[in-house]
C-alpha cells in the first residue's frame, strides 16, 4: 500500500519552517564547549576567563599599592595647594601692608607740610595747632607724630607762646595778670605755663628774676607804666564829679584783669598825683 502523505500547508512560512535546520541541546552543548568564553573587563586592566587564582590574588596586591599610592599623592597634592593658598594670602597681605604705610606716610607728609606753612603766618599752642590739623581729617595717630616732631625742631613751644602772648597784651592792651591768665588757659596753655608766663612779663623786668620794689605781685616798671596808661583815663573825666571818674577807672583796671591791691595802689597815687578841687 501506498503510504498517505501530509498535505502540504500553504502557510506562507510552512516551507521555511520546514527547511528551517533544528538544533538539539546536545548540539548547543557542544558547540559551548567547543567556543572560548568572552574575556572579563577589568578596572585596571583586561584579565581572560582563563586567569588563575595566583594571577587573580597577585593582581589585587597590585591594586592595593597602587590605591595606597594614589592616597599619598593626592594628600600631598593637596598640602601643595595649601602651601600655594597660605603663599598667596601673605603676599597680598604684605602688597596692603606696604601701600597702607605708603598712603600713611603721604599723609604724614602732607599734615607736616600744613603745619609748617600755618606757624610761618602765626604762633600757634600745641591745642590750636591739632585742632587745626584735625579739621583737615587727618587721623589722630598722624597729628600726634607731627606734633611731637614739631616740637623737638623747637618749631611748637606752649612756654614760649605763653610768654610771648603776655608780652604782647600788657604792651598793646595794658592786660593784667588775671586776664590774661584766663585767655592763655582758653588755648589750651596750662595753669603752670601761665603763671610762669605772667610772672615774667609783670615781675621779672631786667630778666635776672629779682626785682627790687615788688608791689601786689608787679615789679616797679610794671606799675610805673600803669600809672601812666591809668592817668590817661583819669584826665578824660575831668569833668565828672570824684566818684564817677574813681568808679570809671576802677571798672577799667579790673575788666582789665587787674587785682583790687593794684587798683587801690593806682587811685591812692592818681589823687595825689593829681588833687582835685570840689
Amino acid at each position: 500500500m501506498h503510504k498517505s502523505r501530509k498535505p502540504i500547508s500553504l502557510h506562507p512560512w510552512g516551507a521555511m519552517r520546514r527547511k528551517k535546520p533544528i538544533c538539539s541541546k546536545l548540539k548547543r552543548q557542544r558547540l559551548e564547549r567547543v567556543l572560548p568564553k568572552p574575556p572579563i573587563l577589568m578596572i585596571m586592566g583586561f584579565i581572560t576567563g582563563f586567569s588563575t587564582p595566583d594571577q587573580i590574588e597577585e593582581f589585587s596586591e597590585f591594586e592595593d599599592a597602587n590605591d595606597t599610592v594614589l592616597e599619598f599623592v593626592d594628600a600631598d597634592v593637596r598640602d601643595e595647594s595649601e602651601l600655594l593658598l597660605d603663599e598667596a594670602s601673605n603676599s597680598c597681605e604684605i602688597k596692603g601692608a606696604k601701600q597702607d604705610e605708603v598712603v600713611s606716610s603721604k599723609t604724614r607728609q602732607d599734615a607736616e607740610q600744613l603745619a609748617i606753612e600755618l606757624l610761618a603766618a602765626r604762633a600757634f599752642t600745641t591745642i590750636e595747632l591739632q585742632k587745626k590739623l584735625r579739621g583737615r581729617k587727618y587721623p589722630l595717630d598722624i597729628v600726634d607724630s607731627v606734633i611731637a616732631e614739631i616740637k623737638s625742631r623747637g618749631l611748637l613751644s606752649d612756654g614760649l607762646y605763653a610768654e610771648s602772648f603776655s608780652q604782647s597784651r600788657w604792651l598793646s592792651s595794658t592786660w593784667g595778670p588775671r586776664r590774661i591768665k584766663q585767655a592763655l588757659r582758653k588755648k589750651g596753655i596750662s595753669e603752670v605755663e601761665a603763671d610762669k608766663a605772667t610772672r615774667q612779663v609783670f615781675e621779672d623786668d631786667d630778666g635776672s628774676g629779682e626785682s627790687p620794689s615788688m608791689q601786689h605781685g608787679m615789679s616797679k616798671t610794671s606799675m610805673d607804666r600803669l600809672f601812666l596808661q591809668a592817668s590817661k583815663q583819669w584826665l578824660r573825666g575831668r569833668s565828672t564829679s570824684l566818684q564817677n571818674r574813681k568808679a570809671r577807672l576802677v571798672r577799667w583796671l579790673q575788666y582789665r584783669g587787674f587785682s583790687w591791691g593794684v587798683t587801690s595802689t593806682i587811685l591812692k597815687r592818681l589823687e595825689s598825683q593829681y588833687p582835685l578841687r570840689e
